[in-house]
């Protein structure tokens, strides 16, 4: 069955002229070709909508954040206004109860040093984990090497 449809389309293809094969074939080619373009220019769509939405997220928060420089303006000295600063920690940091106040104090010194940023804090101080034994990293070490 599946030969005597091969020769059908065979003998079909044979039967036509050079100027039907090439008609055929310029039909093949100009549908692929408006496929192509018509996909690339759905893609071009779509980049173009998203970069629109991006673009307007990005314009909403420079908006918010020129918003917040406005409000937090320096006031001049005639005005007769104080500005009173946030202190650096709203809550103290959480804190095991066996390491060292020295300990402590030299964390937050270090942190404290590190700039003058508002967005560096300590959020709690603990202990690191022991980590594994040293009869766990030789078994590590035995079944992790190369052969």
């Amino acid at each position: 069955m599946l030969q005597s449809g091969v020769n059908i389309m065979q003998s079909a293809a044979a039967d036509l002229s050079f100027y039907d094969k090439s008609i055929s074939a310029a039909k093949v080619i100009l549908t692929g070709f408006t496929v192509v373009f018509a996909m690339l220019f759905f893609l071009i769509i779509i980049i173009k909508v998203y970069s629109a939405t991006i673009a307007g997220a990005q314009r909403a928060a420079d908006r918010r954040m020129k918003k917040k420089e406005k409000i937090l303006e320096p006031v001049g000295e005639d005005s007769g206004v104080h500005i009173i600063k946030k202190p650096a920690y709203i809550t103290p940091p959480t804190v095991d109860d066996d390491i060292p106040e020295e300990i402590i104090a030299v964390i937050a010194a270090a942190v404290a040093a590190s700039g003058e940023s508002p967005k560096v804090r300590i959020k709690s101080i603990k202990k690191a984990g022991v980590g594994r034994s040293a009869w766990a990293n030789a078994g590590v070490l035995d079944n992790t090497r190369p052969f």
